[in-house]
Parts: C-alpha cells; structure tokens; sequence
C-alpha cells in the first residue's frame, strides 16, 4: 500500500505541483488583502470611536477601493479551486491508467483490485480535501476582514464559498471524477463530463437545501434583524395581527398598496438566525459527504468489475 501511495503521487507529480502553487497564491493573497483592510481600522468609523467624519471618509474610501477591486478575483478563484482540485486530481486517478492499458498488469499483480483503487485514491482525496479546506480558512480570514465587526460563527455571510463546505464540495467534486474515470476510462471526456455534472450536482443540492432551510426560517421585526441572519422574505403585519405578503395586500386593498406613501404596516422578516450558520453548514457538508461516500463505493463496484483495458 505505502508503495501504491508514493507511486500514485509520483504519477500525479505536476497536478499535485500546480495544485500546491495555485493553493498558496490565493491563501496567501487572502490573508495579504485582509492584513490591509485590517489595518485601516475601518471598524471604528462603524462603532463611533470617535475618529472624524473627514477621517472616516477617507479611511472608506481607502477601505472600499481594496475591498472592490482586489478582494472579488481572489473569491472568484476560491470558488474555481474545487473544480480545480477535484477534476484535475481526481479525472486522472483511474481514467488515465484504464486509457493507457496499465491496469492489466497492474490489476494482475496487485492482491485485489480494492487494495490497488485505495492506494490510487486515497492519497488523492486526502490532498483534495487538505488544500480546499486551508483555501477555506483563507476565505473566511478575507470574508471577516471585509465585513468589519462580523462574528464568521454566527454569520451567513459568503455561506458556500468559505469554511467547510469548500474542502466539502471539492471533496465531491474529485470523488464524482474518479467514479466517471472509472466507468469512461478516458481522461479528457471525464473532467468534461464530471465539470457539468458537478457543477450542476452542487448547485443544485445547495438549492434543495436552501429551500429546506427557509422552510425553519423565523419571524423577527424588521429592526430586529440581526447582520449575520440569513434573509428569507419580507411580510407585513395587519392591525389585526395577521401576516401578509404584498400579493396578500393587493388583494386586500390595492388602492393601498399603489398609492404615493404605500403600505404603512409594521414590517416584519423572515429570518434564518446567524446563530444557526454552523448547524445548517454542517447538515449541508453532511449531505455531500454522504453523496461523496456513496459515489466512492460506486467508483469501488465499478473498478471490482471492470474489465482490463
């Protein structure tokens, strides 16, 4: 097994290289990018520290021109790192050695084609996993330091594209690219097939599960809407105490609700409390790890039975 492992990362030696080069950039253009929005203080202007309304000013608008224009390219290749790890590690693992016909021997020579598929994947996951869980932290290292005063524990901010749920769908990602390579046996035709696949996969569980979610979400006052809350909707509450949407208003008074002041009702919110942010990642990453285990047996049952070359 321990010769299986060096060998598969030996075969892997420039993904596992790029990979590794990509990784540090964004980690550390994350945490270069925070240090700088951290130290304009820009907090203090939002607190009333006492710093001068000219002196907040120009703070924000130092604060605002990084925050704009240099921390969006690192998000945009956060989320391009999954894919990234997943398919590029991932698509070869098994497709490339079913295309150049090497697994006739080394099916033939290895104890059980299981032993000789862990030895091909295990080191792989373990990598994929590692790398997008540290671009995770990075993420959530830039999205607090954007977002000044923010608690990243009791925040839906950037929820899906910072912590956990990035190793978590990278995880799926290479996972569902090694079960296609198992089953196509052709590198270029997996990474594609496995980009649409995923790609659609991952929206649309995050989808399912964010419909699920807004059905636990809470009634606040619109005041008492908390920043790290998860916004659902927005109703109005009658003079009588019921709740009502602004179709509902049209129908109960419309002349209300288009006239030049509008709806004067209190407004109330429909909320997912911050306070719920890891328990509904964890449910999530829950989710897709139980997809990722069911794809990796898939990908076991498909190799046991497959013939060679």
């Amino acid at each position: 097994m321990r010769d299986s492992i060096r060998l598969t990362l030996k075969m892997h030696r420039f993904e596992l290289v790029a990979l590794t080069v990509f990784t540090a950039v964004i980690v550390v253009a994350s945490f270069w990018v925070a240090a700088r929005l951290d130290a304009l203080s820009y907090g203090r202007c939002l607190v009333g520290s006492g710093v001068t309304p000219a002196g907040c000013e120009a703070i924000g608008r130092q604060f605002f021109a990084i925050e704009q224009n240099q921390a969006p390219p690192i998000f945009a290749l956060i989320a391009i790192l999954p894919y990234a790890a997943g398919l590029v590690l991932g698509g070869p693992v098994v497709a490339r050695e079913i295309e150049r016909g090497t697994t006739r021997l080394a099916w033939s020579i290895a104890p059980s084609r299981i032993r000789w598929f862990a030895g091909q994947v295990v080191p792989i996951i373990v990598i994929v996993f590692a790398v997008a869980f540290v671009t995770g932290i990075a993420a959530d290292r830039l999205t607090v330091a954007r977002s000044p005063g923010m608690d990243p524990a009791n925040s839906f901010d950037g929820f899906g594209q910072r912590g956990l749920l990035v190793a978590v769908s990278a995880l799926v990602l290479a996972v569902g690219a090694i079960g296609l390579g198992s089953l196509i046996g052709r590198v270029l035709p997996t990474i594609i097939l496995a980009l649409v696949l995923g790609a659609v996969g991952l929206t649309g569980v995050a989808k399912l599960h964010a419909d699920y979610t807004a059905g636990e979400a809470v009634l606040v006052d619109e005041a008492a809407v908390g920043r790290g809350d998860r916004y659902v909707d927005q109703f109005f509450k009658l003079p009588d105490g019921r709740i009502a949407s602004w179709q509902d208003l049209e129908q109960i008074d419309p002349q209300l609700v288009y006239s030049d002041t509008g709806p004067t009702y209190p407004i109330v919110a429909l909320v997912i409390p911050g306070t719920r942010y890891h328990e509904v990642e964890l449910r999530e990453a829950a989710i897709l790890g139980g997809i990722t285990l069911v794809m990796l047996v898939g990908a076991a049952a498909i190799v046991q039975r497959r013939r060679p070359g």
